[in-house]
């Protein structure tokens, strides 16, 4: 039996109604990750599903293990990195949790509507780039072998204008605006006052500095700049520039050109081996380390303790995924962001 991960949404109602046509048994499982998460019209949209395709639907509460979550989303964004909720949700709720439950439901699979093509090859299994245009596969780059193996994604090969039209021939009114989403808790109030109900901290009022170190400015607080951010600044400076640093314990960021940006590259941490069985030489990849981005090359070169240094020109935040990609857009391996480097280490080769 598989059990499918609905959230009331188009994508998991069309990989529920794909998986229904495939004649396989099937049972639907939404999960609540705490109040008006998912809203409750979405669970009645996902027990209508259900109801439709004749399947039963189980409502869990996973409030409480969500929480780690949101602590790991507080705690990263107040020590100056720039975390990924959404990779750390995947790997260890929805590619997690969802399974033990869902093995207590008597299912050996799940399914979700991630938007992401699945492989394999000599006993490993790995997810690369989907047919979708805004394939999903980043996301998942922390989930594990176990996990994949045990995991099904109906919308490889659709795209989602697709999926909508497979989930609009239900009737059951799924609207395009209700097509699942990844980020779920902060909500349209965006992440700092989240980040201040959640805790407490309160955001003051700092200093702006240059690259030599000047004060040029004020800002409103720390925790509303990431690092790359070019738009939101608050201040005009007659040319295009961008976050390159943030101090949270000093309350500053340093702002400069984007030729200025000192780093040739980071160490990557938490490395998940996906395609490759292991990490033991420099290897050349495309990389990228946000997701909104088109990959780029980088060359991983192994470092003790199962971490790697990357090679890498362009901007990025300690703290976000990084994920390496083979030339047909399989993720070889994905891990953490750690610190920036000016200087990287030589290959040995």
């Amino acid at each position: 039996m598989i059990a499918v991960g609905l959230s009331g949404g188009t994508d998991s109602a069309a990989a529920a109604i794909r998986l229904h046509e495939e004649r396989e048994e099937l049972v639907g499982v939404t999960l609540v990750f705490g109040e008006e998460n998912p809203p409750p019209v979405s669970i009645e949209r996902a027990g209508r599903l259900c109801a439709h395709l004749k399947i039963r639907h189980v409502v869990m509460d996973a409030t409480s293990p969500f929480r780690t979550v949101k602590d790991y989303f507080c705690r990263e964004y107040l020590t100056g990195a720039t975390p990924n909720p959404c990779v750390v949700c995947n790997r260890d709720i929805k590619f997690g949790l969802f399974l033990e439950k869902a093995g207590e439901l008597g299912a050996d699979r799940i399914a979700t509507g991630h938007y992401v093509r699945k492989a394999g090859e000599d006993g490993r299994v790995w997810l690369g780039r989907a047919k979708e245009k805004n394939s999903q596969e980043y996301f998942l780059g922390l989930i594990s072998q176990d996990a994949i193996q045990r995991s099904l994604f109906p919308l490889h090969d659709i795209t989602r204008e697709e999926a909508r039209e497979l989930a609009g021939r239900t009737g059951l009114h799924i609207h395009k605006q209700e097509t699942s989403q990844d980020t779920c808790f902060t909500g349209a109030q965006g992440y700092v006052p989240f980040i201040t109900s959640y805790t407490g901290y309160k955001p003051q009022p700092g200093d702006v500095l240059n690259m030599r170190g000047m004060v040029i400015g004020k800002h409103r607080g720390a925790l509303y700049y990431t690092i790359g951010q070019r738009k939101g600044l608050g201040m005009g400076f007659g040319r295009k520039v961008y976050v390159l640093g943030r101090d949270m314990e000093k309350n500053t960021i340093t702002v400069g050109g984007r030729e200025q940006w000192p780093y040739r590259g980071f160490t990557m941490e938490q490395i998940n081996l996906m395609k490759i069985p292991a990490l033991d030489k420099p290897l050349a990849v495309r990389m990228k380390v946000r997701y909104r981005q088109d990959a780029k090359d980088a060359l991983l070169i192994p470092l003790p303790g199962g971490r790697a240094a990357v090679r890498y020109e362009g901007l990025f935040s300690p703290g976000q995924l990084a994920v390496a990609y083979d030339s047909q857009d399989n993720i070889l391996c994905a891990g953490i962001i750690g610190s920036a480097l000016k200087d990287i280490p030589a290959p040995d080769v």
